[in-house]
């Protein structure tokens, strides 16, 4: 049985993770790898619709509050078990999704007025939450009530079983982008030429709203185990512009449109951003955006691929030269028997 690259380094990372979470790592490295892998996670669904084809989202924290607020609002109020309310924050995420979606892409609402429409749902949620104080607590947010170590609950005493599960949830993600083959090439036909792409028989419209639902889905989950984890959410951190940005970074940094572009930007932006906070961030705050910035701008001009692109860089570079080289000792021999 042969296996493409690509596959052979996915296995290879998914083995890499299970050491690494399970290794006698301080329980702060072990707090990052969750971060970097919870990011991954949410790049990967956020990369599904904006990546592939094209609609560029800088709000996709609205659903990560939507997933975030459901789950332990349910919890809260009726004592819903997380998991089910994970999947109904995921759900609510899609519908909230399509009431987006399908104005937008019925009526071509592409490029920059998307993006601003994406802010302005970001801003609606954030303003909603922020307003409901008797069932969202308001700016004051929500606190998850503590409960001893329970799978059936949710909660953990360890960092072991969060990491589990967030590794699961990432490995289920990159494993369904990477199988949804044909709708991804649908996709990137509709990203390059919609026109086109619909005069070869795609359905534009239903390819979109497809990868949008399942970001969003997905992004909702995401939202679930992100209050799960951290057992407090406010509507400013939750569904506020850091998150939303730092999805985007993480897949354009990566390599959007790729399968592990969002994880490879994970890796790298997310121990960053920590060890900044960390060692600099009481003496200059919001340093880690400033490297974000310039890395951003890095990417644009010389890697406009992503980091995943590199490789694939340098392999050209080496079969120019080898051309080159064949090019030019072809000539010497042409100039040898001339003679």
């Amino acid at each position: 049985m042969k296996f493409s690259k690509p596959l052979v380094i996915f296995i290879i990372l998914t083995l890499a993770l299970v050491i690494a979470g399970f290794s006698p790592i301080p329980v702060y490295v072990k707090h990052v790898l969750i971060l970097t892998l919870l990011y991954a996670y949410m790049g990967t669904a956020w990369n599904l619709m904006c990546g592939y084809a094209g609609r560029l989202s800088l709000g996709h924290s609205a659903f990560v509050a939507i997933g975030a607020y459901t789950t332990i609002i349910l919890f809260r109020q009726i004592t819903l078990s997380p998991w089910l309310g994970m999947l109904m924050g995921g759900l609510l995420a899609v519908g909230v999704m399509l009431l987006i979606a399908y104005p937008c892409f019925r009526f071509g609402l592409k490029g920059p007025y998307f993006t601003l429409a994406s802010i302005a749902v970001m801003e609606i949620v954030q303003n909603l939450l922020t307003s409901m104080r008797d069932l969202t607590g308001g700016s004051l947010g929500l606190s998850l009530p503590y409960k001893p170590t329970s799978l059936a609950l949710f909660q953990f005493d360890g960092k072991e079983p969060y990491f589990l599960i967030i590794l699961v949830l990432w490995f289920i993600a990159v494993a369904l982008v990477w199988k949804m083959e044909r709708t991804r090439y649908y996709l990137e036909a509709i990203r390059e030429d919609q026109d086109a792409a619909a005069a070869l028989g795609i359905s534009v419209n239903k390819n979109l709203i497809k990868s949008a639902v399942i970001s969003a889905f997905l992004v909702g989950i995401g939202g679930a185990f992100y209050v799960q984890y951290f057992r407090y959410i406010d509507p400013a951190t939750v569904g506020g512009f850091s998150i939303a940005l730092n999805l985007a970074l993480v897949a354009i940094i990566g390599g959007s449109g790729t399968i592990l572009g969002p994880t490879i930007g994970a890796v790298l932006l997310i121990p960053l951003s920590e060890v900044l906070r960390m060692t600099v961030g009481s003496q200059l705050p919001g340093l880690h955006l400033l490297v974000y910035g310039i890395l951003l701008v890095i990417t644009i001009i010389y890697l406009p691929k992503g980091i995943v692109s590199i490789p694939g860089i340098i392999r050209a570079r080496k079969i120019r030269k080898a051309n080159l080289a064949l090019t030019g000792s072809g000539i010497a021999g042409g100039s040898g028997a001339d003679e």
